[in-house]
């Protein structure tokens, strides 16, 4: 088993750019609702499970999705941003607003395999960081696995800060 290596993308919310990445008109956005929940798992459980880079630690990660959508999500600490195509969930992040969590977005920004290089990826982080501006804070946090797609071409945009982390985040 390789040793993973954890980076840490910080935004200046003040810094957003006011110009909204485009989302094709056949999809929706919208806040999900605990009526959700299962959708939400299934979509997070599929886009994670696709990526190999997640293999050695996958099973932590799935710990973490369900923590979060069976327990902070109905204890109303994480709220989720969902893009959907019709039904069916295609995207989808977490947001915690608390200031002093080590990640703001803890699950990333999770798109289905077959729904990639569409630009979903792009407004669905948008999208996760303006509502954190909305819910007052000033600075978004996310931590990720060194080397994941995301981490080459996701996580960069929007003027985002990476630092390589020492440590294991907990």
């Amino acid at each position: 088993m390789m040793l993973s290596v954890w980076v840490q993308y910080s935004w200046d919310l003040a810094r957003l750019p006011a110009e909204v990445p485009k989302l094709a008109s056949r999809y929706t956005v919208e806040a999900a609702t605990l009526e959700d929940k299962d959708l939400l798992q299934a979509a997070i459980s599929r886009s994670v499970s696709m990526e190999p880079t997640w293999s050695d630690d996958m099973a932590a990660r799935v710990k973490l999705a369900d923590e979060i959508i069976n327990i902070a999500f109905p204890a109303g600490e994480a709220a989720f941003v969902a893009i959907k195509h019709g039904a069916r969930i295609i995207a989808a992040s977490a947001i915690r607003e608390a200031a002093d969590k080590v990640s703001n977005l803890p699950l990333g920004v999770c798109v289905l395999n077959e729904y990639r290089c569409r630009g979903l990826g792009t407004f669905l982080l948008y999208e996760s960081l303006r509502r954190l501006r909305e819910r007052g804070l000033d600075t978004a946090r996310l931590v990720t696995k060194k080397g994941l797609p995301s981490d080459r071409y996701l996580y960069p945009k929007f003027g985002s800060t990476r630092t390589v982390l020492t440590a294991v985040p907990a």
